[in-house]
Protein backbone atom coordinates (compact mmCIF):
# COMPACT_ATOMS: atom_id res chain seq x y z
CA UNK A 1 0.00 0.00 0.00
CA UNK A 2 2.14 2.99 -0.89
CA UNK A 3 0.34 5.35 1.06
CA UNK A 4 0.86 3.00 4.16
CA UNK A 5 3.23 5.88 5.62
CA UNK A 6 0.64 8.09 5.53
CA UNK A 7 -1.72 6.05 7.51
CA UNK A 8 1.05 4.92 10.07
CA UNK A 9 1.50 8.78 11.10
CA UNK A 10 -1.79 8.98 11.82
CA UNK A 11 -1.58 5.95 13.83
CA UNK A 12 1.48 8.11 15.53
CA UNK A 13 -0.98 10.97 16.18
CA UNK A 14 -3.55 8.73 17.46
CA UNK A 15 -0.88 6.89 19.77
CA UNK A 16 0.05 10.96 21.14
CA UNK A 17 -3.27 11.47 21.76
CA UNK A 18 -4.17 8.31 23.34
CA UNK A 19 -3.43 7.35 27.35
CA UNK A 20 0.34 6.95 27.88
CA UNK A 21 -0.45 2.56 27.71
CA UNK A 22 -2.04 2.77 25.32
CA UNK A 23 0.18 5.15 22.97
CA UNK A 24 2.56 3.03 23.71
CA UNK A 25 0.88 -0.44 22.30
CA UNK A 26 -0.17 1.38 19.31
CA UNK A 27 3.37 2.59 18.34
CA UNK A 28 4.68 -0.73 19.01
CA UNK A 29 1.81 -2.27 16.36
CA UNK A 30 2.49 0.70 14.02
CA UNK A 31 6.51 -0.09 14.29
CA UNK A 32 5.59 -3.88 13.37
CA UNK A 33 4.14 -2.84 10.03
CA UNK A 34 6.66 -0.03 8.99
CA UNK A 35 9.73 -2.69 10.10
CA UNK A 36 7.66 -5.48 8.11
CA UNK A 37 5.24 -3.23 5.74
CA UNK A 38 2.47 -5.50 4.20
CA UNK A 39 2.57 -8.42 2.45
CA UNK A 40 3.36 -9.21 -0.86
CA UNK A 41 2.82 -12.92 -2.99
CA UNK A 42 6.48 -13.69 -2.07
CA UNK A 43 5.27 -14.25 1.24
CA UNK A 44 3.71 -18.15 1.35
CA UNK A 45 0.56 -17.12 3.11
CA UNK A 46 -0.42 -14.96 0.38
CA UNK A 47 1.25 -16.37 -2.74
CA UNK A 48 -1.89 -16.29 -4.41
CA UNK A 49 -3.24 -12.93 -3.60
CA UNK A 50 -1.81 -9.54 -4.54
CA UNK A 51 -2.58 -6.49 -2.70
CA UNK A 52 -1.53 -4.02 -6.34
CA UNK A 53 -5.56 -3.50 -6.50
CA UNK A 54 -5.66 -1.50 -3.47
CA UNK A 55 -1.96 -0.26 -3.20
CA UNK A 56 -2.56 2.62 -5.04
CA UNK A 57 -5.58 4.12 -3.30
CA UNK A 58 -4.91 7.02 -1.24
CA UNK A 59 -6.25 5.67 2.06
CA UNK A 60 -7.25 8.41 5.23
CA UNK A 61 -8.20 6.70 8.22
CA UNK A 62 -11.89 6.83 8.93
CA UNK A 63 -12.47 9.21 12.35
CA UNK A 64 -15.80 9.91 14.20
CA UNK A 65 -16.83 12.60 12.33
CA UNK A 66 -17.50 10.15 9.22
CA UNK A 67 -19.82 7.89 11.00
CA UNK A 68 -22.04 11.43 11.30
CA UNK A 69 -22.99 11.44 7.46
CA UNK A 70 -24.54 8.01 7.58
CA UNK A 71 -28.54 9.29 8.15
CA UNK A 72 -30.41 6.02 8.34
CA UNK A 73 -29.95 2.04 7.39
CA UNK A 74 -32.15 -0.01 6.03
CA UNK A 75 -33.41 -2.42 8.44
CA UNK A 76 -33.92 -4.80 5.70
CA UNK A 77 -30.49 -5.78 4.65
CA UNK A 78 -30.06 -7.65 8.04
CA UNK A 79 -33.87 -8.61 8.39
CA UNK A 80 -32.58 -12.26 9.55
CA UNK A 81 -30.93 -10.84 12.73
CA UNK A 82 -34.20 -10.94 13.78
CA UNK A 83 -37.00 -8.09 13.65
CA UNK A 84 -36.95 -8.03 17.88
CA UNK A 85 -33.21 -8.92 18.58
CA UNK A 86 -30.55 -6.56 19.49
CA UNK A 87 -27.95 -5.35 17.20
CA UNK A 88 -25.50 -2.22 17.12
CA UNK A 89 -24.72 -0.40 13.83
CA UNK A 90 -21.15 0.75 13.19
CA UNK A 91 -20.78 3.27 10.67
CA UNK A 92 -17.10 3.57 9.32
CA UNK A 93 -15.72 1.76 12.19
CA UNK A 94 -17.65 4.05 14.72
CA UNK A 95 -20.73 2.91 16.78
CA UNK A 96 -23.88 4.99 15.91
CA UNK A 97 -26.02 4.48 18.95
CA UNK A 98 -29.19 5.87 17.11
CA UNK A 99 -29.26 3.30 14.60
CA UNK A 100 -28.73 0.24 16.98
CA UNK A 101 -31.05 -1.32 19.52
CA UNK A 102 -29.01 -2.63 22.37
CA UNK A 103 -32.08 -2.11 25.44
CA UNK A 104 -32.91 -5.79 24.87
CA UNK A 105 -29.98 -8.02 25.88
CA UNK A 106 -30.81 -11.05 27.31
CA UNK A 107 -29.79 -11.18 31.13
CA UNK A 108 -26.03 -11.48 31.67
CA UNK A 109 -25.04 -10.40 28.42
CA UNK A 110 -23.05 -6.67 28.26
CA UNK A 111 -21.94 -5.32 24.88
CA UNK A 112 -19.71 -1.92 25.03
CA UNK A 113 -17.58 0.24 23.03
CA UNK A 114 -13.65 -0.13 23.55
CA UNK A 115 -13.74 3.35 24.39
CA UNK A 116 -15.73 3.05 27.42
CA UNK A 117 -13.75 0.44 28.80
CA UNK A 118 -11.06 1.48 31.63
CA UNK A 119 -7.15 0.33 31.11
CA UNK A 120 -7.51 -2.20 33.29
CA UNK A 121 -10.25 -3.65 31.42
CA UNK A 122 -9.03 -2.17 27.94
CA UNK A 123 -5.79 -3.17 28.46
CA UNK A 124 -5.54 -7.17 27.88
CA UNK A 125 -8.02 -7.01 25.05
CA UNK A 126 -5.40 -4.92 23.02
CA UNK A 127 -2.26 -6.74 24.07
CA UNK A 128 0.30 -6.63 21.18
CA UNK A 129 1.26 -10.24 21.99
CA UNK A 130 -1.87 -11.59 20.10
CA UNK A 131 -0.11 -12.70 16.72
CA UNK A 132 0.49 -8.96 15.81
CA UNK A 133 3.97 -10.07 14.85
CA UNK A 134 3.01 -12.35 12.85
CA UNK A 135 -0.23 -10.79 10.93
CA UNK A 136 0.61 -7.42 9.47
CA UNK A 137 -3.31 -5.98 9.14
CA UNK A 138 -3.53 -7.10 12.90
CA UNK A 139 -1.10 -5.24 13.95
CA UNK A 140 -2.24 -1.86 11.44
CA UNK A 141 -5.57 -2.73 12.93
CA UNK A 142 -4.17 -2.54 16.74
CA UNK A 143 -2.02 0.99 15.53
CA UNK A 144 -5.51 2.01 13.71
CA UNK A 145 -8.45 1.43 15.20
CA UNK A 146 -10.91 4.10 16.17
CA UNK A 147 -13.60 1.96 18.55
CA UNK A 148 -14.85 -1.25 19.04
CA UNK A 149 -17.56 -3.73 20.55
CA UNK A 150 -16.96 -5.81 23.91
CA UNK A 151 -19.25 -8.19 24.13
CA UNK A 152 -19.37 -10.11 27.49
CA UNK A 153 -21.42 -13.38 28.40
CA UNK A 154 -21.44 -13.93 31.99
CA UNK A 155 -21.37 -17.29 33.63
CA UNK A 156 -24.01 -19.85 32.33
CA UNK A 157 -25.49 -16.94 30.54
CA UNK A 158 -27.86 -18.27 27.64
CA UNK A 159 -28.52 -15.39 24.42
CA UNK A 160 -30.77 -17.65 22.80
CA UNK A 161 -31.72 -15.01 19.93
CA UNK A 162 -28.71 -13.36 17.89
CA UNK A 163 -26.84 -10.45 18.47
CA UNK A 164 -26.22 -8.65 15.31
CA UNK A 165 -23.13 -6.73 15.04
CA UNK A 166 -24.07 -4.86 11.82
CA UNK A 167 -20.71 -3.18 10.45
CA UNK A 168 -21.46 -0.27 7.57
CA UNK A 169 -18.70 1.17 5.06
CA UNK A 170 -20.32 4.58 4.30
CA UNK A 171 -19.01 7.33 1.56
CA UNK A 172 -17.40 7.52 -1.56
CA UNK A 173 -14.31 8.49 -0.32
CA UNK A 174 -11.53 5.62 -0.14
CA UNK A 175 -11.93 5.52 4.36
CA UNK A 176 -9.66 3.09 5.97
CA UNK A 177 -11.96 1.51 8.57
CA UNK A 178 -10.62 -0.65 11.62
CA UNK A 179 -12.92 -2.27 14.16
CA UNK A 180 -12.20 -4.73 16.35
CA UNK A 181 -14.51 -7.04 18.42
CA UNK A 182 -13.77 -9.38 21.16
CA UNK A 183 -16.14 -11.95 22.13
CA UNK A 184 -16.20 -13.35 26.07
CA UNK A 185 -17.96 -16.22 26.57
CA UNK A 186 -17.94 -17.59 30.32
CA UNK A 187 -18.39 -20.47 31.76
CA UNK A 188 -20.98 -22.83 30.45
CA UNK A 189 -22.56 -20.05 28.49
CA UNK A 190 -24.51 -19.88 25.62
CA UNK A 191 -24.16 -17.09 22.48
CA UNK A 192 -25.31 -16.72 18.80
CA UNK A 193 -23.83 -13.51 17.39
CA UNK A 194 -24.10 -12.51 13.81
CA UNK A 195 -21.45 -10.52 12.63
CA UNK A 196 -22.18 -8.57 8.96
CA UNK A 197 -20.57 -6.17 6.77
CA UNK A 198 -21.88 -4.00 4.15
CA UNK A 199 -21.24 -1.08 2.09
CA UNK A 200 -23.27 1.37 0.29
CA UNK A 201 -23.35 1.17 -3.14
CA UNK A 202 -19.96 2.96 -4.84
CA UNK A 203 -17.97 2.73 -1.83
CA UNK A 204 -14.36 1.94 -2.49
CA UNK A 205 -12.95 1.71 1.17
CA UNK A 206 -10.69 -0.60 2.89
CA UNK A 207 -12.49 -2.59 5.75
CA UNK A 208 -9.50 -4.26 8.45
CA UNK A 209 -11.71 -5.96 11.17
CA UNK A 210 -10.11 -8.13 13.59
CA UNK A 211 -12.72 -10.16 16.05
CA UNK A 212 -11.37 -12.15 19.22
CA UNK A 213 -13.18 -14.62 20.61
CA UNK A 214 -12.74 -16.44 23.57
CA UNK A 215 -14.30 -19.94 25.27
CA UNK A 216 -14.32 -20.52 29.04
CA UNK A 217 -15.06 -24.16 30.03
CA UNK A 218 -18.13 -25.61 28.69
CA UNK A 219 -19.16 -22.14 26.60
CA UNK A 220 -20.49 -22.71 23.43
CA UNK A 221 -20.83 -19.99 20.36
CA UNK A 222 -22.39 -20.04 16.86
CA UNK A 223 -20.71 -17.04 15.14
CA UNK A 224 -21.76 -15.97 12.00
CA UNK A 225 -19.81 -14.09 9.63
CA UNK A 226 -21.71 -12.52 6.72
CA UNK A 227 -19.52 -10.25 4.35
CA UNK A 228 -21.11 -8.72 1.47
CA UNK A 229 -20.13 -5.03 0.57
CA UNK A 230 -19.65 -3.25 -2.21
CA UNK A 231 -17.81 -4.66 -5.25
CA UNK A 232 -15.66 -1.48 -5.60
CA UNK A 233 -14.94 -1.88 -1.98
CA UNK A 234 -11.88 -4.37 -0.23
CA UNK A 235 -12.12 -6.03 2.95
CA UNK A 236 -8.96 -7.70 5.03
CA UNK A 237 -10.77 -9.49 8.28
CA UNK A 238 -9.09 -12.29 10.98
CA UNK A 239 -10.73 -14.31 13.90
CA UNK A 240 -8.52 -15.43 16.40
CA UNK A 241 -10.44 -17.60 18.53
CA UNK A 242 -9.28 -19.62 21.88
CA UNK A 243 -11.48 -22.78 23.05
CA UNK A 244 -11.38 -23.82 26.19
CA UNK A 245 -12.13 -27.44 27.80
CA UNK A 246 -15.53 -28.97 26.57
CA UNK A 247 -16.33 -25.37 24.69
CA UNK A 248 -17.85 -25.44 21.45
CA UNK A 249 -17.06 -23.19 18.49
CA UNK A 250 -19.59 -23.00 15.26
CA UNK A 251 -17.90 -20.53 12.76
CA UNK A 252 -19.87 -19.60 9.63
CA UNK A 253 -17.85 -17.69 6.95
CA UNK A 254 -19.71 -16.17 3.93
CA UNK A 255 -18.14 -14.02 1.59
CA UNK A 256 -20.32 -12.49 -1.22
CA UNK A 257 -18.48 -8.96 -2.00
CA UNK A 258 -15.37 -7.07 -2.16
CA UNK A 259 -13.32 -6.75 -5.32
CA UNK A 260 -10.40 -8.10 -2.77
CA UNK A 261 -11.31 -9.88 -0.07
CA UNK A 262 -9.38 -11.73 2.66
CA UNK A 263 -10.38 -13.72 5.78
CA UNK A 264 -8.09 -15.52 8.09
CA UNK A 265 -9.45 -17.73 11.03
CA UNK A 266 -7.32 -19.09 13.85
CA UNK A 267 -8.59 -21.55 16.15
CA UNK A 268 -6.60 -23.01 19.21
CA UNK A 269 -8.22 -25.71 20.70
CA UNK A 270 -7.01 -25.42 23.85
CA UNK A 271 -8.59 -27.99 26.22
CA UNK A 272 -9.67 -31.49 26.53
CA UNK A 273 -13.39 -32.19 24.66
CA UNK A 274 -12.80 -28.43 23.45
CA UNK A 275 -14.38 -28.82 19.69
CA UNK A 276 -15.07 -26.37 16.70
CA UNK A 277 -16.68 -26.57 13.39
CA UNK A 278 -15.72 -24.36 10.45
CA UNK A 279 -18.22 -23.40 7.55
CA UNK A 280 -17.23 -21.40 4.55
CA UNK A 281 -18.98 -20.27 1.51
CA UNK A 282 -17.97 -18.16 -0.55
CA UNK A 283 -19.08 -16.74 -4.08
CA UNK A 284 -17.49 -14.76 -6.74
CA UNK A 285 -17.91 -12.96 -10.15
CA UNK A 286 -16.50 -10.66 -12.56
CA UNK A 287 -13.05 -9.69 -11.63
CA UNK A 288 -13.47 -10.85 -7.71
CA UNK A 289 -10.68 -12.05 -5.60
CA UNK A 290 -11.75 -14.09 -2.35
CA UNK A 291 -9.79 -15.40 -0.12
CA UNK A 292 -9.84 -17.89 2.67
CA UNK A 293 -7.02 -18.96 5.33
CA UNK A 294 -8.12 -20.93 8.17
CA UNK A 295 -5.53 -22.64 11.09
CA UNK A 296 -6.57 -25.48 13.55
CA UNK A 297 -4.56 -26.18 16.33
CA UNK A 298 -5.06 -29.25 18.04
CA UNK A 299 -2.74 -28.57 21.63
CA UNK A 300 -4.42 -31.04 23.60
CA UNK A 301 -5.44 -34.49 23.23
CA UNK A 302 -9.49 -35.61 23.01
CA UNK A 303 -10.11 -32.60 20.99
CA UNK A 304 -12.12 -31.93 17.83
CA UNK A 305 -12.65 -30.25 14.41
CA UNK A 306 -14.49 -30.26 11.62
CA UNK A 307 -14.22 -27.74 8.62
CA UNK A 308 -16.07 -27.71 5.14
CA UNK A 309 -15.76 -24.98 2.44
CA UNK A 310 -17.17 -24.31 -0.81
CA UNK A 311 -16.25 -22.19 -3.91
CA UNK A 312 -18.69 -21.18 -6.55
CA UNK A 313 -16.73 -18.98 -8.76
CA UNK A 314 -17.74 -17.56 -12.56
CA UNK A 315 -16.50 -14.59 -14.83
CA UNK A 316 -12.45 -14.01 -14.22
CA UNK A 317 -13.24 -14.16 -10.57
CA UNK A 318 -10.37 -16.20 -8.31
CA UNK A 319 -10.74 -17.94 -5.33
CA UNK A 320 -8.50 -19.20 -2.81
CA UNK A 321 -8.22 -21.91 0.14
CA UNK A 322 -5.46 -22.69 2.64
CA UNK A 323 -6.85 -24.57 5.65
CA UNK A 324 -4.13 -26.27 8.00
CA UNK A 325 -5.07 -28.36 10.40
CA UNK A 326 -1.78 -28.73 13.20
CA UNK A 327 -1.90 -32.05 16.03
CA UNK A 328 0.71 -30.89 18.50
CA UNK A 329 2.78 -33.46 20.10
CA UNK A 330 0.75 -35.72 22.48
CA UNK A 331 -1.98 -34.47 21.32
CA UNK A 332 -3.55 -38.04 21.39
CA UNK A 333 -6.66 -39.26 20.55
CA UNK A 334 -8.21 -36.54 18.61
CA UNK A 335 -9.92 -35.80 15.24
CA UNK A 336 -9.98 -34.00 12.43
CA UNK A 337 -11.45 -33.61 9.48
CA UNK A 338 -11.52 -31.33 6.58
CA UNK A 339 -12.83 -30.31 2.79
CA UNK A 340 -12.58 -27.82 0.34
CA UNK A 341 -14.96 -28.30 -2.59
CA UNK A 342 -15.78 -25.49 -5.64
CA UNK A 343 -17.26 -25.14 -8.45
CA UNK A 344 -16.26 -23.36 -11.58
CA UNK A 345 -19.35 -21.52 -13.28
CA UNK A 346 -16.74 -19.85 -15.96
CA UNK A 347 -13.58 -21.55 -17.98
CA UNK A 348 -11.79 -18.19 -16.98
CA UNK A 349 -12.51 -18.56 -13.30
CA UNK A 350 -10.14 -19.64 -11.11
CA UNK A 351 -9.25 -21.32 -7.93
CA UNK A 352 -5.92 -22.84 -5.93
CA UNK A 353 -7.17 -24.70 -3.17
CA UNK A 354 -4.65 -26.00 -0.58
CA UNK A 355 -6.01 -27.98 2.61
CA UNK A 356 -2.83 -28.90 5.13
CA UNK A 357 -2.42 -31.51 7.71
CA UNK A 358 0.96 -31.09 10.36
CA UNK A 359 0.54 -34.20 12.86
CA UNK A 360 3.10 -34.76 15.42
CA UNK A 361 1.19 -37.39 17.30
CA UNK A 362 0.17 -41.10 16.68
CA UNK A 363 -3.38 -41.92 17.96
CA UNK A 364 -5.17 -39.52 15.35
CA UNK A 365 -7.98 -39.72 13.19
CA UNK A 366 -7.08 -36.70 10.79
CA UNK A 367 -8.78 -36.69 6.69
CA UNK A 368 -8.40 -33.86 4.30
CA UNK A 369 -9.65 -33.37 0.70
CA UNK A 370 -10.57 -30.58 -2.13
CA UNK A 371 -12.31 -31.22 -5.39
CA UNK A 372 -12.83 -28.69 -8.17
CA UNK A 373 -15.54 -28.66 -10.74
CA UNK A 374 -18.22 -27.58 -13.21
CA UNK A 375 -21.96 -28.12 -13.62
CA UNK A 376 -23.15 -31.11 -14.30
CA UNK A 377 -24.37 -31.09 -18.03
CA UNK A 378 -26.60 -34.04 -17.39
CA UNK A 379 -28.47 -32.85 -14.41
CA UNK A 380 -28.69 -29.48 -16.36
CA UNK A 381 -30.03 -31.60 -19.32
CA UNK A 382 -32.57 -33.09 -16.80
CA UNK A 383 -33.99 -30.41 -15.68
CA UNK A 384 -34.43 -28.17 -18.75
CA UNK A 385 -36.21 -31.50 -20.36
CA UNK A 386 -38.78 -30.86 -17.44
CA UNK A 387 -39.60 -27.17 -18.17
CA UNK A 388 -37.40 -25.27 -16.29
CA UNK A 389 -35.23 -22.53 -17.99
CA UNK A 390 -31.75 -22.34 -18.54
CA UNK A 391 -30.86 -19.41 -15.46
CA UNK A 392 -33.39 -21.44 -13.04
CA UNK A 393 -31.41 -24.62 -13.54
CA UNK A 394 -28.14 -23.71 -13.67
CA UNK A 395 -29.33 -21.63 -10.17
CA UNK A 396 -30.79 -24.38 -8.98
CA UNK A 397 -27.45 -26.75 -9.47
CA UNK A 398 -25.66 -24.06 -7.90
CA UNK A 399 -27.68 -23.92 -4.70
CA UNK A 400 -27.23 -27.63 -4.59
CA UNK A 401 -23.57 -27.47 -4.61
CA UNK A 402 -23.98 -24.92 -1.91
CA UNK A 403 -26.68 -26.23 0.38
CA UNK A 404 -24.55 -28.54 2.42
CA UNK A 405 -22.69 -25.41 4.09
CA UNK A 406 -25.70 -23.77 4.54
CA UNK A 407 -27.82 -26.69 5.72
CA UNK A 408 -25.27 -26.47 8.44
CA UNK A 409 -25.76 -23.10 9.41
CA UNK A 410 -27.96 -22.99 12.73
CA UNK A 411 -30.33 -20.11 12.32
CA UNK A 412 -33.10 -20.62 9.77
CA UNK A 413 -32.94 -16.50 9.38
CA UNK A 414 -29.30 -16.30 8.35
CA UNK A 415 -30.09 -19.89 5.78
CA UNK A 416 -32.77 -18.23 4.27
CA UNK A 417 -30.81 -14.96 3.84
CA UNK A 418 -28.23 -16.76 1.81
CA UNK A 419 -30.39 -18.87 -0.06
CA UNK A 420 -31.89 -15.59 -1.45
CA UNK A 421 -28.44 -14.92 -2.05
CA UNK A 422 -28.67 -18.12 -4.84
CA UNK A 423 -32.20 -18.30 -6.03
CA UNK A 424 -33.36 -14.68 -5.67
CA UNK A 425 -37.23 -14.39 -5.70
CA UNK A 426 -37.71 -17.73 -7.32
CA UNK A 427 -39.96 -20.33 -5.31
CA UNK A 428 -38.42 -23.68 -4.67
CA UNK A 429 -41.19 -25.82 -4.33
CA UNK A 430 -42.84 -24.57 -7.45
CA UNK A 431 -39.05 -25.21 -9.15
CA UNK A 432 -39.14 -28.83 -7.48
CA UNK A 433 -43.06 -29.89 -8.91
CA UNK A 434 -41.48 -29.17 -12.25
CA UNK A 435 -39.13 -31.64 -11.99
CA UNK A 436 -40.95 -34.55 -10.78
CA UNK A 437 -40.87 -37.40 -12.60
Amino acid sequence: MEKLDEILRTAVDLAAAAPAWLGDRRRAAAAVVEEGRLPTTSDEAWKYTSLKDISDQPYRLATAADALGFAEIDLTHFEHAGSDGPFAVIVNGHLRADLSRLDNLPSGVTLRTLASLSEAELGPLVSTLDGVESAAFSALNLATFGDGLLLDVADGASATNPIALIFVADGQAPLLSAPRIVINAGRNSSVRVIEQYLSVAGNCGLTNCVTNIELAEGACVYHHRLQDEAETSAHIGRIDAKVSSNANLHSDSVAFGGRLTRVDIEVALAGRGARCRLNGLFATHGEQHIDHHTTVDHLVGDTHSEELYRGILDGHSRGVFNGKVIVHRDAQQISARQASNNLLLSRQAEIDTKPELEIYADDVTCAHGATVGNLDEGALFYLRSRGIGNAEARALLTYAFAEQVIESIPLDSVRRAIEQRFIGHTDMSTLAQGIQP
